[in-house]
């Protein structure tokens, strides 16, 4: 009987790319829920020569088309194997996956990036309006993912 692999993944570095709060300097008596926009970004990288997957995330917060907050963070996963579960094509530069793991991290890191946005919004005017909740299937959609060295 053959022994089944199992997947080996730990968080290896969490870090806060960039925080932009400009709420202080700006007029923020009309917002509310209708008014404010929210946009958000995710990446993922792979380093095979580090056996690291970091999936880098950002939201921002708009009121009439001025930026009011915006956060970035990097989450780096050390992934035992990685060869094992990703293998890239560098002729046609496709990659692919023999277990979806990006889901899991990018929705991890979503989670990480939603308690940056709330320890530093809170007791501000933003505190009301928690980063929306975004269905795992549209950021992995919306997901660029790279190879690098």
């Amino acid at each position: 009987m053959e022994k089944e692999k199992t997947l080996n993944i730990k968080i290896q570095s969490i870090k806060e790319t960039s925080v932009f709060n400009n709420c202080g300097s700006k007029n923020v008596e009309s917002l509310s829920e209708d008014s404010l926009g929210f946009q958000f970004k995710v990446g993922a990288e792979v380093c095979f020569t580090k056996n690291t997957i970091s999936v880098t995330e950002a939201i921002k917060y708009k009121l009439d088309n001025v930026d009011l907050f915006q956060a970035e963070c990097v989450v780096c996963f050390f992934v035992d194997n990685l060869e094992d579960i990703i293998t890239y094509d560098k002729s046609s530069n496709t990659i692919s996956l023999s277990f979806d793991v990006i889901p899991t991290l990018v929705n991890a890191s979503f989670g990480t990036l939603r308690g940056i946005v709330y320890k530093e919004t809170i007791n501000g005017p933003l505190e009301k309006y928690p980063v929306p909740l975004v269905p795992m299937k549209v950021l992995v959609e919306r997901c660029a993912v790279s190879v690098v060295d």
